[in-house]
């Protein structure tokens, strides 16, 4: 008695079995037959590609000590996001859409020993979540956030808004 699976019957059920999946999802042609109504899953998605925060945008970081900082914000399709901010600092994270005008982004940086100086050495990071509102070419968040040490114990809390414009970044020659 062979206590191996038979890989060929199991490979000839899987495939078949992704067959009418692949069938019953895209219909004769590839494509959602036209009654087909997207379902959450798929309308979210759809939103991580086709969503208005999708770009660079341009603004000012507030913070509730009434310090502010310059910031370029790029949004990726697929829910990436990037911010480079004062010239130095460099965050990363995500983004998730609500609707065509809400999205809520965190990011995470590394804490510099002089959080407004040149980032030599780093002592923990940053992480932040922001609530995002668009009007147009607009962008205007809220967000709370935390510093870290290296042990991940809380050093500084914070509070930011963000006001940001869309800009085109844009190849020469137009590309």
């Amino acid at each position: 008695m062979n206590s191996h699976p038979d890989r060929r019957g199991l490979l000839a059920r899987a495939t078949a079995v992704a067959g009418v999946t692949a069938a019953g999802i895209a219909g004769p042609w590839g494509a959602q037959p036209a009654a087909a109504v997207p379902g959450p899953q798929e309308q979210a998605l759809r939103h991580l590609f086709t969503h208005p925060v999708i770009g660079t945008w341009r603004g000012t970081v507030s913070f509730s000590d009434d310090k502010a900082e310059q910031t370029l914000l790029a949004f990726y399709p697929g829910g990436m996001f990037t911010a480079f901010t004062d010239g130095i600092h460099v965050a990363v994270g995500r983004w998730e859409g609500r609707d065509d005008r809400h999205v809520t982004f965190g990011l995470w940086q590394v804490l510099p020993v002089d959080i407004h100086g040149l980032p030599h050495t780093y002592e923990g990071e940053v992480r932040a979540l922001h609530q995002a509102e668009l009007s147009g070419d607009t962008l205007v968040s809220h967000g709370e956030g935390r510093g870290l040490d290296i042990d991940g114990n809380v050093v500084l809390t914070f509070e930011a808004r963000v006001r940001a414009v869309r800009f085109g970044l844009t190849l020469p020659g137009g590309g």
